[in-house]
């Protein structure tokens, strides 16, 4: 069995055009792929910045519960300097020994 110029050019050429097919289909694999990493990532950044404002708000609050225990310290030491010098100190038992 021989094969002419015309059978080997036209299997040669259905051979570069299956080449060329399974090429693209990689490529649109790995562009589909690529772009559901990209979207994964995207989500778990999302996520991480959620959870940081989370972490920043909790902070902002401690700060500010912080600052209103200091606040109620120094108002209970003033009400506790003021009772001191307007009740009279009580009298000690006189003991004998």
């Amino acid at each position: 069995m021989t094969l002419d110029a015309g059978t080997l050019l036209t299997l040669g050429l259905a051979g570069v055009s299956v080449i060329v097919w399974l090429v693209r289909l990689e490529g649109r694999v790995n562009g589909k792929a690529t772009t559901d990493q990209v979207a994964q990532v995207s989500a778990q950044i999302a996520t991480a910045a959620a959870i940081v404002a989370s972490l920043q708000a909790k902070d902002a609050a401690h700060d500010n519960t912080r600052d209103e225990v200091i606040r109620l310290q120094e108002q209970i030491k003033h009400l506790t300097d003021l009772i001191e010098r307007l009740l009279p100190s009580p009298a000690r038992r006189k003991t004998t020994a």
